[in-house]
């Protein structure tokens, strides 16, 4: 049992590491956002606090009195009216957030970093922790501010900040509230409108097994280390996942039409054209775009052998994330 306070506690990841820690005997905080939704949490034993990661001081008073830290707030967004604001929250709040638990003496924080933090190969072989970071022709804000977080916790090790940091690839399955880019992606496939496939490849992984992955880090895992959260058995072409998707739901004509990248990109400088133009928020841009037309492999071996990261079928999630959806109408 341990005293933790849980950052990001109410998005998808977040709330099933919330729940694993319950379940462990942990005694659990969750920083939540003033007026923030507190619905997720319904029925758990847990204790609130607000804060912001905008608003040090009140990152002071969430760490008071707790061993460890899971860190998982972040913005995640495809389109902002402010583009810094990815920097102020991913980079200036992470670091802000860091220094309050080290002066506040938390023993060990796991930090959720991301697999846009590394680099993608070019023979489409699965990367791993030590793949360079060669993102560059497509990162957005968003992948720019999660590299420079990750880079900047890994220097704070040296100033003796307990930390290790995990790398989730693409998670699916039941609870996603928001839904997050991977629930919106299947809810678009349950109602029948995923007909196009594009030349790319995923990483798709049981959330449970990503949350697992958190509290395995929490317990094994070394200092200064990064594990990626991934699933060996699932690196699989765009094509392959959406159709598998299709099939195990019970929807036909998924993935039948492909759509060239070109096709891909003109659209997507026309939707971020007429973005600036008015003010609405993008549905994608021409980085995002190009991001989802890489091959994302990754190799979780190093989490495997190091932690002992499940290796759950792809099918449960997809399965329990159909089911999910369903039963409370996103569909």
């Amino acid at each position: 049992m341990a005293s933790v306070l849980i950052t990001g506690a109410s998005g998808f990841i977040g709330n099933h590491v919330t729940r694993r820690c319950l379940e462990k005997g942990d005694r659990v905080r969750v920083m939540v956002m003033p007026g923030e939704d507190r619905s997720p949490f319904a029925g758990l034993d847990v204790e609130f606090v607000e804060g912001n990661l905008l608003d040090a001081p009140s990152l002071t008073k969430a760490v008071a009195g707790i061993e460890q830290l899971y860190h998982m707030a972040a913005l995640f967004a495809v389109w902002t009216k402010d583009p810094d604001l990815h920097y102020k929250i991913n980079v200036d709040g992470t670091r802000a957030l860091m220094e309050a638990a080290q002066s506040a003496g938390v023993e060990k924080i796991v930090y959720t970093s991301s697999v846009a933090a590394i680099g993608v190969n070019p023979d489409r072989t699965p990367a791993t922790e030590k793949t360079p970071f060669n993102c560059w022709p497509w990162a957005s804000e968003y992948i720019l501010s999660k590299f420079i977080s990750h880079q900047m916790v890994k220097g704070m090790v040296s100033q003796g900040l307990p930390v290790t940091m995990v790398l989730p690839a693409l998670p699916f399955g039941p609870g996603d509230r928001a839904p997050t880019p991977t629930g919106s992606l299947m809810v678009g496939i349950l109602k029948g409108k995923m007909k196009n496939y594009w030349d790319a490849g995923v990483c798709p992984v049981d959330v449970r097994d990503v949350a697992a992955g958190h509290l395995l880090a929490m317990e094994k895992g070394r200092i200064g280390e990064s594990y990626l959260l991934g699933n060996n058995e699932t690196n699989m072409t765009n094509q392959e996942f959406l159709q598998l998707v299709g099939r195990l739901t019970g929807v036909p004509n998924v993935a039948v039409r492909k759509i060239s990248h070109g096709t891909m990109l003109t659209a997507s400088k026309a939707i971020e054209g007429w973005s600036k133009l008015t003010g609405r928020p993008a549905s994608t841009t021409y980085k995002n775009t190009l991001f989802a037309q890489q091959y994302c492999y990754v190799d979780a071996s190093k989490a495997i052998n190091e932690l002992g990261l499940p290796q759950t079928p792809i099918e449960n999630a997809i399965l329990d994330a159909a089911q999910w959806f369903r039963s409370n109408g996103y569909v």
